[in-house]
């Protein structure tokens, strides 16, 4: 696998994942601006499955985002055991573990993403993500 194309795969991992955090847990000024900065990110045909099993479309996901703003004061989340599963060319998929904390409670999750490297900027195509029993 190509290195270059792993390690920004894995970069985009975490960015994507502090803007998230942003998003849900702070302010609305840079909750906004935090939407502004993840959605060039994501391909324009980006889809996903969701821990409920509902696929949804790029358009979705950023009405969700605009929605959920600001909804989650104090959420942390936390990305672990990134691992690239498959490589071809300049498409990486890595799996990895997100567990949300929130009020004293935790959350987690499996996902996988996969994530086109052919630029300097990476963009998601698909995410699959499956809930873990608590």
């Amino acid at each position: 696998m190509t290195n270059a194309s792993i390690r920004a795969a894995e970069r985009s991992i975490h960015v994507v994942h502090a803007l998230i955090q942003t998003i849900f847990a702070d302010a609305r000024t840079p909750a906004l601006a935090a939407i502004d900065q993840l959605m060039p990110a994501f391909a324009e045909d980006f889809s996903m499955v969701t821990t409920a099993g509902a696929v949804v479309r790029l358009p979705q996901v950023a009405a969700m985002f605009h929605q959920a703003a600001t909804g989650r004061p104090g959420l942390r989340i936390e990305v672990s055991d990134v691992e690239p599963v498959w490589q071809a060319g300049t498409s990486v998929a890595l799996r990895y573990q997100e567990t949300h904390h929130l009020n004293g409670t935790s959350s987690a999750r499996w996902a996988t993403a996969i994530l086109d490297c052919a630029d300097a900027l990476v963009r998601w195509r698909y995410l699959h993500e499956t809930a873990l029993n608590p």
